[in-house]
């Protein structure tokens, strides 16, 4: 198959005559302050341990009957049980006293001869780090948590179920308002999540009930409808309420106070279907996460929710089940994750800030931003991105860094991912992605979509929401995407769709070389698109494009008759228009070429007439050439002579290729292109919207 190499380099989308040139792809004193808060703020312990199998502890374990479901054959499930020793209590009691010393270490040892393929086991429910304590698996350990979903074993508490605040089952490790403790070791956490057992939920698959039921009601009507939080109660549907329950309220004065409530007495909690996370730390401050392994999720991985000065790594994560991300942290600040490796079934690292009001409000009107966040050194296999921000990110993400890193996989759909809808909103900004390497992965190199989920099968929300998406200040330098002799495999290398009234801006790409995509960039609504030595090479040749851009290409005064355009402006010509006859476009080209009208250059006006061919999804665009004035050199002006038809009157939005009900008669988008020998730049679009008669 023929192979077609594109150079970009220097590539210049214009705003209102105004060119953006990038000028910093990479912000060192900022990055530099991520690194020193959070070495600075590491935990550190009392040289005392607290070994579980101790006589002390070991005196709490007790026998007990797991419960669990396995398949029917026949698109069901059924109940079994196995005799098991229980170390809820025993874990729970080592860290309690660790906790009342002062700190120290406790210890879950592995038996002589023991490996990750022969583990010593400790079955157990959630249990709680406290502060000044290091829960330590050795190696050859795995914690194995209990399939009984039950209060029991997993209490209710203070949480949130994809970015929104609720009361609901425990996490198997969790954390609420401590400070100054790690989770370490090279011990594996199990809580056996499986088709039919947490995971079945999901989709109410196999006989079992399905969350969306619950989920309906946290987002629409508990979230969206502002109802009280501490009224959000999820339980097993069987066990007493406590007397109180910790309100959201953090005083980062004093972390570890929590303020309780006496619990509403009128509600009749609603019986959970939402999963816990499998590792959740809430409000909490100096954590060191650090070697464990994490396999059979039932939900995220890690998620550090509301805290400060989180340092995750050396954590291997392999877990394959629906919304299995690898680490989340939300609405949490200071964060270095390194040499980690992923393999999830969702988002390997995933960026979050809450979602939709809960979003919004959460801690202050606006709600708890999420940034300062350093990833590198780490590996990524399968997922949908490697790096992700979003989609919950109401309360906003700033000052990420991802470096050194390396993603090797077709089940890895983006590399670098963002996604967000005017539900969800936030405002992304300051990503800096440099110096990574990326062997395969299926779909984007680099991503964005801010109309997440909008016209998918599971598109809830559309584009009705009040809080409008802002992304802006993407930096991508020094990036190598696949080999000459072995492509990356890609369908795209960059593709970014925004809304029409909040385009993304200020995206810069910079020294990156791919080999072997389909299609090398789409953008939708794009503002302050920056390219520099860029180099893309297709496996195909759908655009029949062989260079992309040597020189800088400005276009500004554009003007159809005496109408103003504006970069993305919508123009409503008046009644007395007549639409039926020719219509002339002007503007001016700025360029460095200075011979780029003594045939090297050309300016094409395209006219989309929103209409369809048979059989085809594609809309019918008509091309007309202009004609080119130099006025000094690298200075031109040209005109185009064009027909607009009258037509009705329709809203334009973003036009992707399975929404034809976006093609109806009378869409007249005007794009600019201006194409030099060697480049190939500036795709200018002007919706000019025709009014009925």
């Amino acid at each position: 198959m023929k192979k077609v190499f594109l150079l970009l380099a220097v590539l210049v989308l214009v705003n209102a005559g105004c060119v953006f040139a990038a000028t910093d792809y990479w912000n060192d004193s900022v990055y530099r302050s991520i690194e020193e808060t959070v070495k600075a703020s590491a935990p550190s312990f009392p040289d005392v341990d607290f070994v579980v199998t101790d006589a002390k502890y070991a005196a709490l374990v007790s026998d007990m009957e797991e419960e669990f479901f396995v398949g029917d054959g026949q698109d069901g499930h059924l109940r079994k049980t196995q005799s098991v020793k229980d170390y809820t209590k025993a874990i729970q009691a080592a860290i309690d006293d660790a906790n009342a010393s002062g700190g120290g270490r406790v210890v879950i040892p592995a038996q002589d001869g023991a490996s990750r393929n022969n583990p010593t086991i400790y079955y157990t429910g959630s249990i709680e780090i406290k502060s000044n304590v290091n829960l330590h698996l050795q190696e050859g350990t795995e914690l194995r948590f209990v399939r009984n979903i039950s209060n029991k074993y997993y209490p209710m508490v203070l949480t949130s179920f994809e970015g929104n605040d609720t009361y609901n089952y425990a996490s198997p490790i969790r954390a609420f308002h401590a400070r100054n403790f790690a989770l370490s070791g090279k011990g594996t956490l199990n809580p056996q999540a499986d088709p039919y057992n947490w995971q079945a939920w999901k989709r109410g698959s196999f006989g079992f009930e399905n969350q969306a039921t619950v989920v309906d009601v946290l987002v629409k009507e508990w979230s969206d409808k502002a109802y009280p939080v501490e009224r959000r109660l999820l339980n097993d549907g069987a066990s007493p309420l406590p007397e109180k329950i910790p309100t959201m309220a953090i005083d980062w004065d004093n972390i570890e106070k929590i303020t309780y409530i006496d619990t509403p007495k009128d509600i009749t909690p609603l019986r959970s279907l939402l999963r816990p996370c499998t590792v959740e730390f809430y409000a909490c401050e100096n954590i060191l996460l650090e070697g464990v392994r994490i396999i059979n999720s039932p939900m995220w991985e890690v998620h550090p929710l509301r805290c400060r000065n989180v340092w995750v790594r050396d954590l291997e994560i392999d877990s394959h089940g629906s919304n299995n991300d690898g680490v989340n942290p939300e609405s949490t600040h200071y964060v270095l994750i390194e040499n980690c490796s992923f393999s999830t079934g969702d988002d390997c690292i995933a960026i979050k800030s809450g979602k939709n009001r809960d979003g919004y409000n959460r801690g202050k009107i606006g709600g708890e931003s999420c940034g300062n966040i350093i990833i590198r050194n780490c590996v990524f296999a399968d997922g949908h991105g490697g790096v992700t921000c979003g989609s919950e990110c109401t309360g906003g993400i700033s000052n990420v860094f991802a470096h050194d890193n390396h993603f090797d996989s077709l089940n890895l759909q983006q590399v670098l991912r963002f996604k967000t809808n005017s539900y969800r909103g936030g405002l992304i900004e300051n990503i800096y992605f440099r110096d990574n390497t990326v062997a395969k992965c299926s779909n984007a190199l680099m991503y964005g979509e801010t109309q997440y989920t909008l016209g998918s099968a599971q598109d809830k929300e559309g584009d009705l929401g009040p809080y409008t998406p802002q992304l802006k200040g993407v930096y991508m330098s020094n990036i190598t995407a696949g080999k000459p002799d072995d492509p990356v495999k890609a369908k795209n290398a960059i593709l970014w769709k925004a809304y029409e009234r909040a385009p993304m801006t200020n995206i810069n790409v910079k020294d990156v070389t791919v080999y072997g995509v389909e299609n090398a960039i789409s953008l939708s609504n794009v503002k302050n698109f920056v390219l520099e030595n860029v180099k893309i090479s297709l496996v195909s040749d759908p655009a029949k494009l062989e260079t992309f851009n040597t020189n800088t290409i400005e276009i500004s005064d554009v003007k159809l008759n005496d109408y103003d355009l504006s970069e993305g402006a919508r123009l409503t010509l008046p009644d007395d228009f007549d639409k039926s006859k020719s219509v002339t476009i002007t503007g001016t080209i700025t360029t460095n070429d200075a011979n780029f009208a003594e045939g090297k250059g050309s300016v094409n006006a395209f006219l989309d007439r929103g209409t369809l061919e048979a059989g085809s999804k594609a809309p019918v665009i008509t091309p007309y050439a202009a004609e080119i004035t130099k006025i000094s050199d690298g200075k031109y002006s040209f005109k185009v002579n064009l027909f607009l038809s009258d037509k009705p009157d329709y809203q334009y939005a973003y036009r992707p290729d399975t929404e034809a009900e976006n093609m109806n008669p009378g869409n007249h988008i005007i794009s600019i292109v201006a194409t030099g020998l060697e480049y190939n730049q500036n795709t200018w679009n002007y919706n000019v919207k025709c009014k009925a008669d």
